[in-house]
């Protein structure tokens, strides 16, 4: 787990949205394929080399783009694009990649939850509703559900969300079914069916998406921003909507004039990705899109600002009690159209304001002890207005200092309109031409959620993939423009906390209550003094800082030919250091991954908590540079693992500037870092508050995952237990501590990407030579211990951390084995992964759907040092921990016959059990062999595996081989032995708000856990080789 991650502050924040969680044409693709492809590639980057564009290689190309009918894609992407418009007005992206195992759909529809009033005031959550009627039955398919049940037998996953002018729809399943898929999903476009008795048990499970929500911080906060806004503004309604609204009104006829009111063809985009041929999918395209029915209607838009300039609804300062563990205070500038938002001036703006540099806001109120981080963000309501925010986590010290805070932030405004310059918008601008031309491959269900709603804002297909390359002028009035709505008569102040006590509020307004989200808050217009005093231009903050020009931007993008030697190649082998190598040249970056061993340390508390802090300390010395250094995709990465900590470095394979910032990093860790008593003070309680925030503001189920690692992993601490040592440790503890703690290592090292083995060399050496005398000199090995579970069901019951949240939250976990290279041991691991993907729809079928037990269900595997577990989670307000263990118990027993009907009778789609167990089998097969597909992922995939106890060079023979010796008998013996009878079963009951603990469960075999029996079982243990021995 990953204790600290450092992240690139001022990114997006997501406003939160209702999730069910989710014939003209033109060709724009390029006809190279296969060899042909490689062929234009080299010739393509041997012209840009003959031209000796360098660095300007990036304009260049967007010249040349610009220039052809294409779409502009990363120069490295390979995949080939194909825009079409149909005659019903429907615009669909066709992607073609050869190399994707799953194929997949998205549509977006540009109408949203702001379109509920045009059926009335009563009919709130309409279009939520209406996203999740979509899925229940077609005239051509009217069984219930018969798009999720097809993708669940054919490794395939559907979602939907409704945001505020966006509703959309996804779904990906495996390539040889994209077909059949999509022939049921277009279906449900053209003539849903919308079964009044099936739409009234949908009430229940949207009424349970919501109290899943009512929890959760972001949610309060939003529901604060639309009581602040205009009451007569469509944003300021509920959206969401309840069982009581639906129950009050005629819903199920407004469905039906909804659909065929804003369901229209020429407001949908959908982008199609799969393996088959352009052609073949623009077939498939044309047959199932161009019956949807077009309505030929405007796209609702919605012009006004919820919080207009000079009136009531702006200079308003609201307080809220969010059960958060620190306080929040978030300043909101309503900007305008989104138009502007996705002007690269706009994120000028909004990179300069995050920046961490020396003498920025974050800096600057850092030093003072202020606060613990900042991120600056847009906040877009629709197409037609957006705002941009700055969230401020502030220490108790801040809290006192709001004034000073707030001050600051426009001192540092005034500050931008004087020194931002032309060099600084195209330093900007160029960065971020680099990011996308290099971009990474993002993953498939990313993918089909965003580009559809990019393709709405776009000017044409050219501009699919990325709008902002639209505008690539230097305007200094539209920098201007955005700078302007940042003052002091344009903003409102959100400040929330665990409780008004807490947040000491100044203002005698009376206290209340949001019935929907159980929110108190206190809400008052900013006193004209205080706007006078962040007016004034008399005692400016000193040592602002505009930030310097980055340094870490890369100019050398080449991409090395491939070695001829074997890989992955052990490198560097000896006492105490071991290097891997691995090239990859889809992408000029390069990954380095180390893994530092600490002998012993996890026996110790104490030295936990010393590693975890100094660990932070080393990252808050470095962040002055990781911020310029993240924004040219530079970046690092420290983790607290139970053996140690884990230090990652990545960024484009630009010799001269990785190995700068390589150097920077790896001579932070290995230097005690310098930091001020109150420095430290408040480093203390932001890492006491993020370690506790990790488990107190997640939802319950997120709390039962790392219950389960408390449980099993033998020196797994609770957060509260190491807290309560990190707030007895003085600096000198620390430093000297951390310092002493990495004179005794071991280090195993991966490095991948665009690099051969000399550069491979070069950087994994400078790590071994900095730390070289603190490198064990003789052999060590880590074997992590994990509590073996007896037989019988054993049940911890424990309360929500959250006293606010009044979900329970039941997790089932059943141990199977240590997983091994053996033969039998990748036999079972097969088969766990099969029940697992083969079970997960039946069980929301029958726990959500059909009991409506709760909204968040999950079947899946796990594992942990080395050992698996399947798990069965279930989260929901309703019903006792109690019953809902009972159900889930229920579950597992009765599926046991409908696991021998397809064992023995198969399925429409396979109709003997040997053909159903033959293809299922397979798919289990795949999932296990399958790698990321993104040069990042498989860097991470790769060092993992370098560091485990898998089979380095074989492991696709090991997995094929057990595999062919599965019969279909093997499954049900599986099931019998490791998920029934004799299993070895832990039930961890998360008991909400209102549910007390109970001594005796209904549910027959079963043992309370207490103190000391779980100290007894704790006693036994899987000794695991996990790691490397050498």
């Amino acid at each position: 787990k990953q204790w600290y991650q450092r992240r690139v502050r001022g990114g997006y924040t997501p406003v939160p949205q209702g999730n069910r969680d989710e014939v003209e044409q033109e060709t724009i693709h390029h006809k190279h394929r296969g060899k042909n492809r490689s062929y234009w590639r080299c010739l393509y980057g041997l012209l840009l080399i003959v031209l000796g564009l360098g660095a300007g290689t990036g304009a260049w190309v967007m010249k040349h783009m610009q220039s052809s009918n294409v779409v502009i894609k990363p120069l490295y992407d390979q995949k080939l694009y194909k825009a079409l418009t149909l005659e019903n007005g429907i615009h669909i992206l066709l992607i073609e990649d050869s190399n994707s195992l799953l194929s997949g759909i998205g549509l977006d529809l540009q109408v949203g939850s702001m379109s509920d009033l045009s059926a009335g005031p009563e009919f709130l959550g309409l279009a939520h509703y209406t996203e999740h009627a979509m899925y229940m039955g077609s005239k051509e398919y009217p069984r219930f559900n018969e798009l999720a049940n097809f993708l669940q037998t054919h490794g395939g996953n559907d979602n939907a969300f409704t945001s505020q002018t966006h509703t959309n729809y996804y779904f990906y399943v495996n390539s040889k079914s994209i077909k059949h898929s999509i022939e049921i999903f277009a279906a449900s476009f053209r003539h849903p069916l919308f079964n009044p008795k099936v739409l009234e048990g949908e009430k229940q499970a949207i009424q349970n998406e919501l109290e899943k929500d009512i929890p959760q911080t972001s949610w309060k906060k939003f529901s604060i921003l639309k009581l602040m806004s205009d009451p007569n503004h469509p944003f300021h309604r509920f959206n969401v909507g309840n069982k009581a609204i639906f129950d009050s009104a005629d819903f199920v006829t407004k469905i039906r004039w909804f659909y065929e009111t804003y369901y229209s063809a020429n407001l949908m985009n959908v982008v199609i990705l799969s393996n088959l041929p352009l052609e073949e999918m623009e077939v498939i395209a044309r047959k199932e899109f161009s019956t949807i029915p077009s309505r030929n209607i405007t796209k609702p838009t919605f012009y006004s600002n919820p919080y207009p300039s000079d009136s009531r609804y702006i200079n308003q300062y609201a307080v809220y009690e969010n059960g958060a563990l620190t306080q929040e205070l978030e300043l909101l500038f309503p900007i305008g159209s989104t138009e502007e938002e996705i002007k690269l001036d706009h994120k000028l703006v909004l990179t300069i304001l995050g920046d961490e540099s020396k003498g920025t806001i974050t800096s600057h109120l850092r030093d003072l002890g202020y606060i613990i981080d900042l991120i600056v963000s847009p906040l877009t309501f629709a197409e037609s207005f957006s705002c941009l925010t700055i969230q401020i986590h502030l220490t108790t010290l801040g809290a006192c200092n709001v004034m000073e805070i707030v001050r600051t932030v426009f001192d540092y405004v005034d500050l931008m309109k004087q020194e931002i310059t032309q060099d600084i918008w195209e330093d900007s601008f160029n960065l971020h031409r680099i990011r996308f031309n290099y971009h990474d491959e993002s993953d498939l269900k990313t993918l089909l959620k965003t580009i559809p709603g990019w393709m709405s804002s776009a000017s044409s297909p050219k501009y699919y993939l990325n709008n902002q390359l639209e505008h690539s002028q230097y305007k200094r009035d539209d920098i201007d423009r955005v700078l302007d709505k940042i003052n002091v008569d344009n903003v409102n102040i959100l400040h929330g906390g665990a409780s008004f006590d807490m947040l000491q509020c100044e203002f005698p307004e009376l206290t209340q209550y949001d019935n929907t989200f159980k929110t108190k808050y206190r809400m008052s217009r900013i006193p004209r003094a205080w706007r006078d005093y962040w007016k004034s231009r008399d005692h400016l903050t000193p040592n602002l800082l505009i930030p310097a020009k980055n340094h870490f931007i890369p100019t050398d993008f080449t991409i090395l030919p491939m070695s001829s030697l074997p890989q992955p190649s052990i490198i560097l082998d000896e006492d105490g250091f071991k290097a891997y190598w691995k090239q990859d040249s889809s992408l000029p970056k390069t990954y380095v991954d180390c893994k530092f061993f600490v002998p012993d340390f996890n026996k110790d508390v104490r030295l936990v908590a010393i590693l975890r802090l100094y660990l932070e300390l080393v990252s808050e010395s470095l962040d002055a540079v990781a911020y310029p250094a993240s924004s040219a995709e530079y970046r690092y990465s420290l983790s607290a693992l139970n053996e140690g900590f884990k230090l990652r470095v990545e960024g484009f394979s630009d010799d001269a500037t990785f190995f700068k910032f390589l150097q920077l990093v790896v001579d932070a860790l290995d230097n005690p870092p310098a930091v001020t008593k109150m420095r430290f003070k408040y480093q203390v309680q932001e890492m006491v508050y993020d370690q506790m925030n990790q488990i107190y503001k997640d939802q319950p189920f997120r709390q039962g995952f790392y219950m389960s690692r408390l449980f099993f992993e033998t020196y797994s601490y609770d957060n509260r237990f190491i807290n309560s040592f990190i707030n007895k440790l003085t600096q000198d503890d620390v430093l000297k501590g951390g310092s002493q703690l990495l004179r005794k290592l071991a280090i195993k090292c991966f490095a991948f990407g665009n690099l051969d083995v000399r550069h491979a060399l070069k950087y994994v050496g400078y790590v071994r030579d900095q730390f070289l005398s603190h490198i064990l000199k003789s052999s060590y090995s880590y074997r992590g211990t994990v509590v073996v579970l007896p037989p019988g069901r054993w049940i911890w019951q424990t309360h929500v951390l959250n006293p606010t949240e009044t979900n329970n939250c039941i997790f089932v976990m059943n141990q199977i084995s240590a997983r091994t290279v053996s033969g039998p041991s990748l036999r079972k691991n097969i088969l766990l992964t099969l029940l697992a993907t083969i079970m997960k729809d039946p069980a929301y079928a029958t726990l959500r759907t059909q009991q409506h037990l709760g909204y968040t269900v999950f079947t899946g595997t796990l594992k942990m040092l080395s050992v698996d577990y399947f798990y069965i989670l279930l989260q929901g307000s309703h019903y006792t921990p109690d019953i809902m263990m009972t159900r889930v118990i229920e579950f597992l027993h009765s599926y046991r016959n409908t696991l021998a009907k397809l064992v023995s009778s198969g399925t429409d789609e396979h109709p003997s059990g040997e053909e159903w167990f033959t293809t299922t089998k397979q798919e289990a097969i795949n999932l296990l062999l399958s790698q990321p597909e993104s040069q990042v992922g498989l860097a991470g995939y790769y060092s993992d595996t370098s560091q485990s106890n898998w089979p380095f060079f074989n492991k696709r023979e090991y997995i094929l081989t057990a595999g062919r010796m599965l019969i279909k008998e093997d499954l049900l013996s599986f099931y019998d032995n490791y998920i029934i009878g004799d299993a070895r079963q832990l039930v961890i009951q998360l008991h909400g708000a209102g549910y007390p603990l109970q001594r005796n469960t209904t549910v027959p075999h079963q043992e309370i856990l207490n103190h000391e029996t779980m100290a007894k079982l704790k006693a036994k243990l899987f000794p695991l080789n996990t790691e490397f021995v050498w």
